[in-house]
């Protein structure tokens, strides 16, 4: 209002002097020199100069109001300015209706203004202002038409003075996800102590005592749940590493170090250092009496809170249970000496019978093995070659049924060596055509050319795993063919060796095929399949019904020689064969025809060679005349065993001469046990050729 009177005074004053005063300015345009009419012109300068300043105001004033309802009615928030005296609106933004829900056309502005200011809670905060607090703030229920629900809204009342008037500016804000925030807030904590609370009764139930250290201060306290249950004396607080010199005196001398390794600050520290904050349980005793020791079990947490590590320790009394643990750990320990004891008696009982079925098989295999590089009709020699191939199959369902015995253990190994492929799979064949017999089934075996001559590997496992499959194949063809594919890749030093058995039978439809695969249904395929685990191989089977049936088995070999199979194919090179002459060797075995039987397998080396049939006989000649290359001791002799003979040997001043032990013990394991022992070398019963070639070479070719 005073700009506005001040505007008009303006433009009057200006008008007044314009119109009454033209002949002297006209004057003053024309002469310059009257007085007047320089005073006349300076007050009409003033005038035009308060005109501008006026509208230059009025226009920054549009501007600040410009921004000012630019703000307020962009908010979420209704702004009201009204009189303190008598509540009359001054000012209230457009955003009542979209907040609080009220038409300014139904209700005028003084009506809104008194229902927000008559509601109870904010009345009761008016009533009680004293005006010199900086606000009134409330938050409050409130039913807003557009709404099915209720909300809620803060209501905040700011004083406001200018010149000689008060006004209050009411800030009005939707404050219902606040409102539901600080409710859940609540609950949580509400909730949260419930919890506490109920974890707290559990904890006095479940444990006798708690210690608290604070490691960023050594700091401790311990208190008691159980006032009656006092292990480490009276409750009390102060500096940890000191008290844990105190708790170590109560407990007994031989769980000192257990708890003390667990507990000091440094191992503590540690846990947090590494980031290893799951829970410790330990158990020890207090007291030093030797009987009716009270067993605690303590429980270390690990708590990082406000950047302070924090470990606290829950001790509990286990005596009961502990002496319980030890009764049963005994009882455990009684049965478990009670089944080494049936399993070492099971093992020898194998080991017995397994030396005394395989001692006569040595003589037959030897016998057989010797005469073959004998000169003798074809006839005859292929008779003895099939003697041969018969002993050496009933050693494998030896070795089969010892097999059995460690699968049932779990201690079956690997008994990996040299092996020929060419002679392997010639031996396979003949097998096999000897189980075909009268069936009009033709078998084929094809080698890839390019596979190496000799490898190594469990070759035994490989011609077991080989025959299950073969002879399954034949027992489900009533004639056709039968193809074993043997093809080979290289990798590195190694060849990964793929055989296919291919069948023209009847084969198998897909549910039988997948309980085969699936549950080991057939008694051959399982076995067949651990085999590959052993061999670390792999086993597949694909078939239709009344077309064939195909099984592939694939498995890792180290290669030993890289010749192909091919230069050796229609060769039936003989085992190399070298002289030794001059050499000494010395046979001990209680069996003449074993001594025979070795003997001729050492004719072609040209040794000097002694038989004697005692370990006694042995001692006596070696102190007579200790001039022998090398000795091949049997193991199961009367009086003196292998071990036992070997062992005086040793007692013998000056002797050293190597000493192999020839055995029918070939379970596994066996050939480590000779060796630690004292053995220098083992060589199973019935002698390999080329396991005897390898104990020459190795202990007489380079003397």
């Amino acid at each position: 209002m005073n700009n506005k009177k001040g505007l008009l005074l303006s433009i009057l004053l200006t008008l007044v002097l314009i119109y009454s005063n033209v002949s002297y300015l006209t004057d003053f345009f024309k002469y310059h020199k009257t007085l007047n009419c320089l005073i006349m012109f300076l007050i009409f300068i003033i005038s035009i100069i308060t005109l501008i300043s006026y509208f230059r105001r009025e226009s920054n004033s549009n501007s600040e109001n410009k921004l000012f309802n630019s703000l307020v009615q962009s908010s979420d928030t209704v702004y009201i300015m009204i009189k303190s005296k008598n509540k009359k609106v001054v000012y209230l933004s457009k955003t009542v209706e979209e907040v609080l829900g009220i038409k300014r056309s139904d209700k005028s502005d003084d009506d809104i203004v008194y229902q927000i200011l008559n509601i109870p809670m904010i009345k009761k905060e008016l009533d009680n202002w004293d005006k010199l607090s900086e606000y009134v703030s409330q938050m409050i229920e409130y039913d807003n038409p557009k709404y099915n629900h209720k909300m809620w809204i803060k209501v905040k009342i700011f004083p406001y003075k200018e010149k000689n008037e008060e006004y209050y500016i009411i800030q009005v804000t939707d404050a219902t996800k606040e409102h539901e925030r600080q409710h859940l807030l609540i609950s949580q904590a509400t909730d949260i102590k419930a919890r506490e609370s109920t974890l707290n009764q559990i904890t006095a139930k479940s444990y006798d005592l708690e210690m608290n250290i604070n490691l960023t201060l050594n700091s401790y306290d311990l208190k008691y749940f159980k006032k009656d249950k006092l292990y480490f004396g009276e409750e009390k607080r102060g500096k940890y590493t000191e008290e844990l010199k105190n708790i170590l005196e109560y407990i007994n001398e031989k769980d000192r170090d257990l708890v003390y390794s667990n507990l000091n600050i440094e191992a503590l520290k540690e846990h947090f250092s590494k980031y290893e904050l799951d829970s410790v349980i330990i158990r020890y005793r207090i007291g030093n009496e030797v009987k009716n020791n009270t067993w605690l079990e303590s429980t270390i947490f690990f708590i990082t809170n406000r950047q302070k590590n924090v470990v606290s320790i829950l001790t509990k009394n286990v005596t009961e249970s502990a002496e319980s643990i030890r009764e049963q750990n005994v009882m455990l320990q009684n049965a478990l000496n009670d089944a080494k004891l049936i399993d070492k008696s099971k093992t020898e009982l194998i080991s017995t019978i397994s030396h005394e079925i395989r001692t006569p098989l040595t003589n037959i295999v030897g016998l057989s093995e010797s005469l073959l590089n004998e000169k003798l009709e074809e006839n005859i020699k292929e008779d003895i070659k099939n003697i041969n191939d018969s002993s050496n199959d009933m050693l494998y369902i030896i070795d089969d049924l010892l097999d059995a015995s460690k699968i049932e253990k779990k201690l079956i190994k690997k008994d990996e060596k040299q092996y020929s492929v060419l002679k392997l799979f010639k031996k396979i064949e003949i097998s096999s055509k000897e189980y075909i017999g009268d069936k009009p089934i033709k078998l084929n075996v094809n080698l890839d050319s390019n596979l190496p001559v000799i490898l190594f590997g469990d070759s035994r496992r490989i011609t077991r795993a080989l025959n299950e499959i073969i002879n399954n194949s034949i027992k489900h063809t009533d004639e056709g063919i039968i193809d074993i594919n043997v093809r080979g890749e290289k990798i590195d030093n190694n060849v990964k060796l793929i055989v296919e058995v291919v069948d023209s039978g009847s084969g198998i439809d897909e549910t039988k095929l997948n309980s085969i695969i699936s549950n080991d249904s057939n008694k051959g395929i399982g076995s067949v399949k651990n085999l590959m685990e052993l061999l670390d191989g792999k086993l597949e089977i694909e078939s239709k019904v009344g077309e064939y049936t195909k099984v592939t088995i694939s498995f890792i070999q180290k290669i030993v020689e890289d010749n192909k199979v091919r230069e050796l194919m229609n060769n039936n090179k003989k085992a190399e064969e070298f002289s030794l002459k001059g050499k000494k060797v010395l046979i001990v075995d209680d069996n003449k025809l074993n001594l025979k039987v070795t003997s001729r397998l050492l004719t072609s080396y040209d040794l000097d060679i002694t038989l004697l049939e005692s370990g006694k006989e042995c001692i006596d000649l070696i102190n007579e005349q200790n001039n022998f290359d090398l000795i091949l001791m049997d193991q199961m002799m009367p009086g003196l065993d292998g071990t036992e003979t070997m062992n005086k040997l040793k007692e013998i001043k000056d002797f050293n001469t190597p000493v192999v032990v020839l055995t029918a013990d070939a379970m596994e394991g066996q050939k480590e046990k000779y060796l630690n022992n004292g053995f220098d070398d083992y060589i199973s019963k019935p002698i390999d050729k080329s396991e005897l070639s390898r104990v020459l070479k190795k202990f007489l070719k380079n003397q």
